[in-house]
């Protein structure tokens, strides 16, 4: 067998010009589905919703904005593409008969090595071969684009993320969308998506040395996988979700303002996440997030305990409550000094002035004192002072006024 040149997939165009337009049209149509579920908020998917639609006001730019910014990212996407691509006119020649020949004796060595020739026929040795160099072979390119453009995209996105002036000028645009969404998913700086994902993937593309009809796969997966991760939706249902561990659930916690500096891995693994100590789960996420919760609740609460406080009337307490009431509630309350300082500072100076009174009614000779200071002294308790004589019929009065205001304190 000859070597030939690959048939076109169709006959209308290319392959090299649909591994261009492909990824476009599959960007769009994906991008709009998860736009028309978000729109009509089913009941039964709404529950697979990560953030509340009414947190995409949280995001810092507008839906036409985002728009406009991925269209110049595809121009630029389809002009990288037709260098590495479309420029090279040469037809994709495979020699099929050389592949399926070396295939064939790498297996034929394997079973003689094994001493099965004699159950394994030629025939199934061929057949092998055939599955080995049209599927496998294949299949095992295609992991390897997808490892160097996770590897590629890892470290350049932490690069983006460790150096202010890269963050700052070009890659905070990104972050620029709190809650994601599917059209965000190529809302870069037009230099970083250049970088990030046009040269990464031609690079794979060009490192796994995979054909026309392998980079058309290629392309479009990378796509349509860039896509889901920021759907917004966690949908247990849907395989780009389960097969892969790095989905939009995971990406969702690096657009966290907790999660900026983790889980840098993207479109496929995780694998750099963990061997370098970035990885975050959502169960490490949800414990931050709950503690974030619990202290703005008691920030609240105490803001609003001191509104409440703020907004309460001032209440003076009486200065001319019996000493000895504040004197019981002081000892009461464990304060046996002997001295009452509480009790002192609460009648504001009573207690000293009695004092000074008490031995100045000592030290004097007899005399009349007036009504007044005398009801002062039987209201704070003192009793009758032995040194003063009362005049005539101010005895009678007094008892009289003692025993009402008696009466009243009772009442």
């Amino acid at each position: 067998m000859a070597p030939v040149v690959q048939a076109p997939l169709f006959s209308f165009i290319s392959d090299q010009s649909l591994a261009l337009i492909l990824p476009i049209v599959v960007y769009w149509a994906y991008s709009l589905l998860f736009h028309w579920i978000s729109i009509k908020e089913f009941p039964w998917l709404e529950k697979y919703r990560i953030h509340d639609k009414e947190e995409e006001t949280r995001n810092r730019v507008s839906l036409p904005d985002v728009i406009k910014a991925v269209i110049v990212q595809q121009v630029l996407q389809t002009a990288l593409g037709f260098i590495v691509v479309v420029a090279d006119d040469s037809e994709m020649v495979f020699d099929d008969e050389l592949g399926l020949a070396r295939y064939q004796f790498w297996i034929g060595s394997a079973v003689s090595f094994l001493g099965m020739s004699s159950i394994v026929s030629q025939s199934s040795i061929a057949s092998a071969a055939h599955v080995c160099y049209f599927y496998l072979e294949s299949l095992a390119r295609f992991f390897v684009a997808m490892s160097i453009l996770d590897t590629w995209q890892y470290f350049l996105h932490r690069l983006f993320h460790n150096v202010p002036y890269l963050y700052k000028t070009f890659h905070s645009r990104h972050h620029r969308l709190y809650v994601t969404y599917s059209f965000g998913a190529l809302y870069n700086h037009p230099f970083e998506g250049f970088l990030m994902d046009s040269v990464g993937a031609s690079l794979a593309f060009l490192i796994s040395g995979m054909g026309n009809r392998g980079a058309l796969a290629f392309f479009s997966f990378s796509t349509l996988k860039t896509v889901d991760d920021h759907c917004g939706y966690h949908l247990p249902f849907n395989p780009l979700q389960t097969l892969f561990s790095n989905n939009a659930d995971y990406h969702d916690i690096h657009h966290q303002n907790f999660g900026i500096k983790s889980n840098f891995s993207q479109p496929f693994g995780t694998i750099w996440d963990h061997i370098l100590g970035t990885h975050m789960s959502r169960e490490e996420a949800n414990k931050i997030i709950k503690m974030k919760e619990e202290r703005k609740a008691a920030r609240l609460a105490k803001q609003a305990l001191d509104n409440a406080s703020e907004a309460l009337p001032v209440i003076a307490k009486p200065t001319n409550a019996p000493y000895g009431k504040d004197d019981d509630d002081v000892h009461s309350s464990g304060n046996n000094s002997g001295h009452d300082s509480h009790g002192e500072e609460t009648h504001l100076g009573v207690r000293p002035r009695l004092e000074q009174r008490r031995a100045s009614f000592q030290n004097k000779p007899t005399v009349s004192v007036p009504e007044h200071h005398l009801e002062d002294h039987e209201q704070l308790g003192l009793g009758e002072p032995s040194a003063v004589k009362l005049a005539p019929g101010l005895r009678e009065r007094l008892s009289a006024r003692t025993q009402l205001g008696s009466e009243a304190r009772a009442l």
